[in-house]
């Protein structure tokens, strides 16, 4: 695995869960057949051999003293992994997504490869299906999700599957002893392969700030620093370097405001999801010349908004969310691996007018990429490498079980994706899929999350939350589809 990867991993305790799924709806109405449990499970096994994520289990080195390595699993058992659900008549998106909610309140079997398929049967009185595709986030981020769902679905509607079985070589489980000694090899080599990469830190910061690499290790230290040493750090820098301290810093100056869902969280989920038109969003961005992206975290912005007002809960400080960003290469599309990168963003929630706050967005985020670009992402990525499997695992259930997330305010308060989706429509077996729903994971001190996913015409939207911090989440899509009523109708305003 690689850091990045392994990092979901480590972040695991008895109420945080490194898996993500996503929901995928179908219309069986004129598809008998389609989307069913036979059919998912004839078209997983012919095609095993293009589903590596899918074939390869866990090994883990002994002690924690290096990251584990995938296998191909010598056991595999097709029907340990696809479950079959069905919600009661008449099937509502309430009743479904408190399905959905008890699935991903449990954690993944680490001895067998790290995913489930649930095919739930009864959405919309009968005429729907749901697939939930529950998976470790170690094996896969955003896009090669949207990767793996194109090679599991069919572009032609009149495909069906084969019930042919694809041919795949299993692997011999690796001894304590061979992984040892691997270990052994790369430890020799691991603190020339650290200072390397610290100098060619150092060298891409400097070239891309133009700024000596001493003076920009003490802007990175002093930028973040709350308190009155750092205003007396940024204050002597200002003095001896002009501007060049004054812009914006990767991270924010002070940590995140705290919300209600910025404490630990249990293990239980809430899951909730709707739906926008996509040339909404378009039309908004047109009258604003925001970005799209732009649009969808100005929209989670008023959201959020709007439900803190009402608990009257809304911090005077903006929030900021963490923005995944991808970092995969156009040849690594087919690549099962983490390719992520984040940036930390403001969301303008200070703001009371939806423009302003879509005007504070785009500020904060064309900063945040400006930032971003300062270290390239793959430099980022290399520094995971060193972080030992069990010191990092250690740390994280340490922290939840001090329950450090209820004393210190965060450094962000949630997660905001957007993921681009299949641009044409998909089949299983006939059966048209209508939308592609993220159902994301959190965190202690993150306790909400919001992923969208395009999908044709549509923006799905998926709301994650903790049970207990955020019992009414399916007020957040009520609030959703009022914010974007406020944002088109003051956008549409400006156009005339």
């Amino acid at each position: 695995l690689t850091g990045v990867d392994a990092s979901f991993l480590n972040m695991e305790t008895n109420s945080v869960f490194g898996h993500v799924s996503a929901m995928y709806t179908y219309d069986v109405s004129d598809a008998p057949g389609g989307a069913s449990y036979e059919a998912v499970r004839a078209a997983i096994l012919e095609r095993l051999d293009d589903l590596p994520v899918f074939r390869r289990r866990l090994v883990t080195v002994p002690l924690g003293l290096d990251l584990p390595y995938w296998i191909e699993d010598p056991d595999f058992d097709i029907d340990f992994h696809l479950r079959h659900h069905a919600v009661p008549p008449p099937g509502t998106p309430e009743q479904v997504g408190e399905v959905v909610s008890r699935i991903i309140s449990r954690p993944l079997d680490r001895s067998r490869p790290l995913w489930e398929f649930y095919v739930i049967e009864g959405l919309d009185n009968g005429t729907r299906i749901a697939h939930l595709n529950k998976i470790h986030h170690s094996t896969i981020d955003g896009k090669s999700g949207a990767t793996l769902l194109e090679t599991l679905l069919s572009t032609d509607p009149d495909a069906r599957p084969s019930h042919d079985h694809a041919m795949w070589h299993p692997d011999r489980v690796p001894t304590d002893q061979e992984l040892l000694l691997r270990t052994a090899a790369e430890y020799i080599r691991r603190p020339e392969k650290f200072i390397r990469l610290t100098v060619r830190t150092l060298r891409e910061i400097a070239a891309q700030t133009h700024v000596g690499s001493v003076q920009m290790l003490a802007d990175l230290i002093a930028q973040p620093m709350p308190g009155p040493v750092g205003t007396v750090l940024r204050q002597r820098l200002r003095r001896s370097h002009g501007e060049v301290v004054d812009r914006a810093p990767a991270l924010p100056p002070t940590p995140a405001p705290r919300t209600p869902w910025n404490m630990s969280v249990t293990p239980h989920r809430r899951f909730a999801y709707t739906t926008i038109n996509i040339d909404d969003a378009k039309t908004i961005r047109r009258a604003t010349g925001a970005t799209f992206n732009d649009v969808v975290m100005a929209l989670c912005g008023l959201t959020l908004r709007k439900y803190l007002i009402k608990k009257n809960a809304l911090p005077s400080e903006p929030l900021v969310a963490l923005v995944p960003v991808s970092t995969r290469a156009s040849d690594e599309s087919a690549t099962y691996q983490n390719r992520v990168t984040g940036l930390l963003a403001e969301l303008g929630t200070d703001e009371d007018d939806p423009l302003a706050l879509l005007g504070r967005v785009q500020t904060s985020m064309s900063r945040a990429k400006t930032n971003l670009q300062a270290i390239p992402a793959a430099t980022l990525q290399d520094f995971t490498q060193f972080a030992p499997p069990l010191i990092a695992a250690r740390a994280m259930r340490m922290y939840s079980r001090l329950r450090i997330a209820d004393r210190l305010n965060p450094p962000f308060n949630l997660i905001i994706s957007n993921v681009p989706g299949p641009s044409v429509p998909l089949y299983s077996a006939g059966a048209e899929m209508k939308h592609f729903f993220p159902v994301s994971t959190i965190a202690d001190g993150q306790g909400l999350n919001i992923t969208v996913q395009s999908y044709l015409g549509n923006l799905d939207f998926g709301f994650v939350s903790c049970r207990e911090l955020i019992p009414d989440l399916w007020d957040l899509v009520e609030l959703l589809h009022e914010s974007l009523d406020d944002m088109l109708t003051a956008a549409t305003a400006i156009a005339t």
